[in-house]
C-alpha cells in the first residue's frame, strides 16, 4: 500500500526541500495536501506530464468564471479553481519522481499550465475588482474598466521578466547567466518575501483570497500592479548585469 509518507520521502529530496521551502505557502500547505491528493494517481496509468495537462482545465474554468463572478461565493469558486490547480501542480511532480518517470519534456508540459496560472491569477482578480465596490472604487478613485484593464497589465507585468530569463538561456545555453533569479536556494531576505509575495502558487494566492474575503480587489490589483512592476525592474536588472 503507498502511504503519504513514502510520496513525501520519494518526492522531495534534499536539494529541492532547500529551493522549495522558501516559498512558505507551496511548501508548508500546499504540499502535503499534494502528497494526500497524490495518492489515487498512484494506482492508475495517468503520466505525470498528463496530469500537468489535466491541471490547466481548472485555471481556463477559474478564468472563465472570473468574467460571470458577481458575488462573493462565485467569486470564491473561481478561487478555488486556482487552488486546485496549485495542488495539481504538486501532484505532477510527485507521481514523477515516485513512479521514476522524469523527462525533459515534463517542465514543458509543467510549464504550459504554469504560465496560464501565473497569468491568469492577476487578470482574474482584475476582472472580480471590477465585479466588486472595493475602497477604491467608492472613493471614486478607480473605474471599473480601468481596473480590468490593470488586471491584464499585471499579468503581463508578471510574465515578462520569466520569459527574459528563458531568453536569456537559450540564447547563451548557460543557466548560470541567470542563477541570482533562478537559483531559489540562494535567496536573502529581501528576495524570500519577493518571492512569497509573487509567487501565484503562494503568497498571491493566499491575498487573492484575502481580497476576495474582505472586499479589497481592487486594492489587491493595483498592488501587484506596481509590485509585478518593481520585480519586473529588479530582475531584468539583475539579468542583464550578470551578462552585460
Amino acid at each position: 500500500m503507498i502511504t503519504v509518507k513514502d510520496i513525501a520521502e520519494k518526492s522531495m529530496t534534499t536539494d529541492k526541500k532547500a529551493s522549495a521551502q522558501s516559498d512558505l505557502f507551496a511548501f508548508y500547505v500546499i504540499r502535503p495536501i499534494s502528497y494526500v491528493a497524490s495518492v489515487p494517481f498512484m494506482y492508475t496509468n495517468i503520466s505525470p506530464n498528463m496530469i500537468s495537462l489535466i491541471s490547466i482545465i481548472p485555471v481556463m474554468i477559474g478564468f472563465v468564471l472570473s468574467w460571470f463572478a458577481y458575488t462573493k461565493s462565485a467569486m470564491l469558486v473561481s478561487w478555488l479553481m486556482f487552488f486546485i490547480w496549485d495542488i495539481l501542480d504538486s501532484v505532477d511532480g510527485n507521481v514523477a519522481r515516485y513512479k521514476h518517470q522524469l523527462s525533459r519534456l515534463g517542465s514543458v508540459y509543467d510549464a504550459m499550465s504554469g504560465y496560464l496560472e501565473a497569468s491568469f491569477v492577476f487578470f482574474s482578480a482584475g476582472i472580480m475588482a471590477a465585479h466588486s465596490t472595493g475602497p477604491l472604487v467608492r472613493a471614486g478613485l478607480i473605474t471599473s474598466e480601468i481596473l480590468v484593464i490593470l488586471g491584464g497589465v499585471t499579468a503581463v507585468m508578471n510574465m515578462y521578466p520569466r520569459l527574459v530569463m528563458h531568453k536569456t538561456v537559450t540564447t547563451l545555453m548557460d543557466k548560470g547567466q541567470v542563477r541570482g533569479v533562478s537559483e531559489k536556494k540562494e535567496y536573502g531576505l529581501v528576495k524570500v518575501i519577493a518571492l512569497n509575495l509573487k509567487s501565484c502558487a503562494g503568497g498571491a494566492l493566499v491575498l487573492f483570497l484575502l481580497a476576495i474575503l474582505f472586499n479589497w480587489l481592487d486594492l489587491y490589483t493595483v498592488f501587484y500592479l506596481l509590485f509585478n512592476v518593481a520585480v519586473m525592474f529588479a530582475t531584468l536588472r539583475s539579468i542583464l548585469k550578470e551578462n552585460a
